[in-house]
């Protein structure tokens, strides 16, 4: 897919740039709230002008002082975002009129050549038109008035990209992704700096997000497009998991948290990252839940794999790589049971280190998820484990199975049809569950277990008992009866 053309989205802090963003793709995509700092990667979407593709790059406030001394950090994003630019959005406050910092930025564009289009944001109404020929001293003409909040003229800002960018080679089409990966974890584990690995392996990008010290430094669900091997996937850098009392202690920590759910709920696979020097705590094990409750394909990344195997030699110098590798897998497998399933990486996301294995093993766990069986080979599977051991049931009565079908993938969903839904208790769903992943290709991923009475048609016997024969065709539940019509009683209201 050819390289899209970036529109930058630069202005001083609480000029309404992440509404603009939001406004123009007509979805929310930036945290917005009313208060400076909030925005300090670069958030982008893809952007459809005159049926050309773009893509729209929303920075960290121009001249912001950061408390948590991530100021450098920030500006650093916004060059990178003026350096790749084709055109930039120059956003200034239509109430507030031209400030020394929308000076300085105005001054900084011209000596860099860089085609702009001002806008004069919170312009609400015709009336507020009337102050937008101070901004014309900032030297860029006279700005499009509009309110990125209700829309106003956010159709002008489409046309002035189109007259300022020269989109003739700019792509008609771009192909979804093949899969979303989302990458969470608590505070510090290295989600940044993983994205940031993989940015480099693929778009020689290595400060594509921030990376910092600084606890809760990545604030937003940042989307990452690259290519691999002719296939377009996108990486999603979630905001730090704390503790709930900590969490929501302030308005953006509430969005942040819920905005790292969200990316788990839209993704394909997770990969969970977890600091291997540190004991896995609260926050991972509530992390690890809702991730099984989305019923997603996971990878447990154990990052920091260098230190914390240079911590162990202290005590053991004897211990090679692969013993404390099965040890810390017995140790996440007593800790995070909802996910005992899940493979575990060993990465020093860092140095750059098995972060090739991440990708290549969330790319096979999205295909074992999207993977579909036939009716005979799911059913010859189920009445291998039925002959193994069948459920045991209070009253003596023989629990059976007439047949099964996989309902859907992603994860793949598997129906049985019994005679009696309460004979198949949760203990024995999760036996069969256990053994479906050794016996089918879903052996590292969620399956779903459903369970139903008997169908309208059933097979002659029950699983543990039919034949190859009885096996080849899934049994057609017959069409429902149409409701006979009946007259309305004499007198009755029509």
């Amino acid at each position: 897919m050819p390289r899209l053309a970036i529109i930058a989205i630069v202005g001083r802090p609480n000029v309404g740039k992440s509404s603009l963003l939001n406004g123009l793709a007509h979805k929310l995509i930036s945290i917005v709230q009313d208060a400076p700092g909030v925005t300090r990667d670069r958030i982008s979407t893809p952007l459809q002008i005159d049926g050309r593709w773009v893509e729209l790059v929303d920075t960290g406030g121009f001249g912001f002082v950061d408390p948590d001394k991530l100021t450098d950090h920030i500006r650093h994003q916004i060059d990178l975002a003026l350096a790749q630019s084709a055109a930039v959005l120059f956003v200034v406050d239509c109430h507030a009129g031209p400030t020394t910092v929308d000076k300085e930025i105005a001054t900084l564009l011209r000596k860099r050549g860089i085609k702009t289009i001002l806008l004069a944001n919170k312009a609400d109404g015709p009336s507020a038109d009337t102050a937008l020929a101070e901004f014309a001293r900032l030297g860029l003409g006279t700005p499009i008035g509009i309110s990125a909040t209700n829309g106003r003229n956010l159709d002008l800002v489409f046309t002035a990209i189109a007259k300022t960018v020269d989109l003739k080679d700019a792509p008609k089409e771009i192909p979804p992704p093949e899969m979303l990966l989302a990458i969470v974890g608590k505070r510090n584990a290295g989600k940044s700096t993983l994205v940031n690995s993989i940015a480099h392996l693929y778009e020689d990008d290595t400060d594509r997000v921030i990376v910092s010290q600084v606890p809760g430094t990545t604030r937003d669900s940042i989307d990452v497009r690259f290519e691999k091997e002719g296939k377009s996937l996108i990486v999603i850098d979630t905001a730090g998991v704390r503790k709930k009392r900590q969490m929501v202690s302030t308005d953006i920590d509430f969005y942040s948290f819920h905005r790292a759910q969200r990316s788990i709920r839209r993704c394909d696979v997770v990969a969970m990252l977890i600091d291997a020097t540190l004991p896995v705590s609260e926050p991972d094990k509530k992390l690890a839940r809702y991730i099984a409750d989305q019923m997603k394909p996971v990878i447990i990344v154990m990052n920091k794999w260098d230190l914390a195997m240079a911590k162990a030699r202290q005590d053991r110098p004897e211990a090679d790589d692969t013993t404390l590798m099965e040890e810390y897998g017995k140790y996440l497998d007593d800790l995070l049971v909802n996910l005992d399933f899940a493979p575990v990486a060993f990465v020093t996301a860092k140095d750059s280190k098995n972060v090739q294995i991440v990708l290549d093993t969330a790319q096979r766990l999205f295909k074992e998820a999207n993977t579909r069986l036939t009716t005979g080979q799911l059913n010859r599977v189920v009445r291998k484990i039925l002959q193994e051991k069948l459920p045991s049931t209070p009253s003596g009565r023989k629990a059976r199975i007439y047949y099964a079908t996989q309902a859907s993938v992603a994860p793949p969903t598997i129906v049985l049809f019994v005679n009696n839904p309460k004979f198949l208790d949760q203990t024995y769903q999760r036996f069969m569950v256990n053994r479906l992943r050794e016996e089918l290709p879903f052996g590292e991923i969620p399956i779903q277990l459903i369970i139903r009475g008997r169908p309208g048609r059933s097979l002659p016997k029950s699983l543990d008992e039919a034949t190859d024969k009885d096996l080849e065709e899934t049994p057609q539940e017959p069409e429902p009866k149409p409701k006979r019509k009946t007259k309305p009683l004499r007198g009755a209201r029509r």
